[in-house]
């Protein structure tokens, strides 16, 4: 009878341990197909517990913790110091001659004051100084023209700045340029730091465009009122940041678009986009709302850089988090059509998508560099995307009857125990945005000798094949401040 019993327990034993190895197996399977690696994947199921099921988080904790135990984490080791900075973004080359006909502002009362009066061709000029805005917004008053556009601006970015305790510039009057200012958010509680700028309505035609924008939840926030859109706006050579993860459940974009078309949002240099409440979720820029035809390029997107990255962040997204089908314009059915996202550097988004396609139909993503994110998700049947010619670490994954169309794209699978990004074998040095080859790429892109290029991310017109966000031999480092110095003509292009 005993050794029946011993055998029986041998038994039992032996097929407990059997069906645990199974089921350990079978979750890293399932883990695996997600396309993360099984430091974010805990990393994930811990965040959600921790706010939707607390108790059991501290049961599963532990053991969540220990499938991190392996983690390397790839992150941007320089700090970012914008007075020394002259990569891409707002820089101080651009400078504006004065004319008669300016208006001179010297005060936040004489700016007030300047906004509204201002009429077509006049130029309202702030002098170096600074400006302490207390009331809710800025109002403007007359529209400008096609031909006479009304300008707000400082002679040269540096020499003002704006301290703003509510929404900012309310933009609601077409043909209207803003340059050369540096907008912070001074704001006791996040959430009431809302916008930088609020272009809304008959705004059509604005142009924001070498500008600092710090501390503001959506720096730039783009939307119709009734039936009013303010399409064919341009957003050019700025720089977004935040100086702390935004405490607010408040959405978090600093360029964040609804309802409107034809936005151009280009050479822009955005980082530090954390948010450390709510949901913990940001975005880097979006369109949707219905929106048409935005197109993102040669944007420099950092999620995490002086801020450590410890929320969920994701990059350029045509859909962002999605919006009611009746809050759309014309209620479309898409969150925008005709998007094109091209010649973009993202990196550091570690624990979401650098490039994210939601309900959004005839998307073009080609030509990006992804680097240390989770790659390309396309989502949703009302989705359509044609992914061509990028560089990324990760995946592209079609999620929920997605339609993607692949072509010719370098895809790195990042390290399913470690997380670590694996396009370091690839690029010289990846981490502080150095993409220059290490050697000459293996893989030949597809023979397109016929097709029509858009300017790269280096500003250089390509003639030849290529794959990622740049087309000559070598990268421009500049780009990325990894230079003491810029040649003139390096300038020249920082400034075209």
């Amino acid at each position: 009878m005993v050794t029946i019993l011993k055998k029986y327990l041998i038994i039992i034993g032996a097929l407990a341990n059997v069906f645990m190895v199974v089921t350990v197996v079978v979750l890293l399977l399932k883990v695996y197909s997600t396309g993360l690696s099984l430091p974010l994947f805990s990393e994930k199921v811990k965040n959600n517990l921790q706010v939707n099921q607390p108790n059991l988080y501290r049961i599963v904790s532990p053991i969540l913790n220990a499938m991190s135990y392996f983690e390397v984490k790839n992150y941007y080791f320089r700090q970012i110091d914008l007075a020394n900075w002259s990569g891409t973004g707002a820089n101080k080359q651009s400078t504006y001659q004065s004319r008669l006909e300016d208006i001179y502002v010297s005060n936040a009362s004489e700016l007030l004051t300047a906004l509204k009066k201002a009429k077509p061709g006049q130029t309202v000029l702030l002098l170096p100084g600074e400006y302490k805005i207390n009331q809710a917004s800025i109002q403007i008053g007359n529209s400008g023209t096609s031909h006479l556009p009304i300008k707000v601006t400082a002679a040269l970015l540096g020499t003002v700045k704006l301290f703003i305790k509510g929404e900012g510039f309310v933009v609601n009057k077409p043909y209207w340029q803003f340059s050369n200012l540096h907008v912070i958010g001074h704001c006791k509680s996040h959430t009431q730091c809302e916008h930088a700028f609020h272009v809304v309505g008959k705004a059509q035609h604005t142009v924001i465009k070498n500008n600092i924008m710090q501390d503001f939840n959506a720096m730039i926030k783009v939307n119709g009122i009734g039936y009013s859109y303010p399409d064919h706006g341009k957003v050019l050579q700025n720089t977004f940041f935040n100086t702390s993860a935004r405490n607010t459940p408040n959405p978090v974009t600093p360029f964040d678009l609804m309802h409107a078309s034809h936005w151009q949002v280009s050479d822009n240099f955005i980082f530090d986009i954390q948010k450390s409440a709510g949901d913990k979720v940001s975005y880097a820029a979006f369109f949707k709302g219905g929106s048409e035809q935005g197109i993102f390029e040669r944007n420099l997107v950092i999620c995490a850089a002086n801020l450590p990255d410890n929320y969920t962040a994701l990059g350029l997204s045509l859909g962002g988090g999605g919006s009611l089908q009746q809050h759309r314009r014309n209620q479309n059915s898409a969150e925008h059509v005709g998007g094109v996202i091209r010649h973009n550097i993202i990196m550091h988004c570690s624990n979401d998508v650098g490039i994210y396609v939601n309900r959004s139909r005839d998307s073009t993503i080609e030509h990006n560099t992804l680097y240390n994110t989770l790659g390309i998700d396309v989502r949703y049947p009302e989705s359509t995307a044609n992914i061509e010619n990028n560089i990324l670490s990760g995946r592209i994954k079609n999620r929920d009857n997605a339609t993607v169309n692949q072509v010719n794209n370098l895809i790195e699978n990042r390290n399913f125990l470690t997380g670590k990004d694996t396009l370091s074998n690839y690029f010289v040095a990846p981490d502080i945005g150095n993409f220059s080859w290490k050697k000459p790429l293996e893989i030949l892109p597809l023979d397109k000798s016929s097709a029509e290029y858009s300017i790269d991310f280096c500003q250089n017109l390509p003639s030849k094949p290529y794959v990622g966000a740049y087309s000559s031999d070598s990268f421009c480092t500049y780009q990325l401040n990894l230079t003491s110095q810029t040649n003139s003509n390096d300038r020249d292009r920082l400034v075209r």
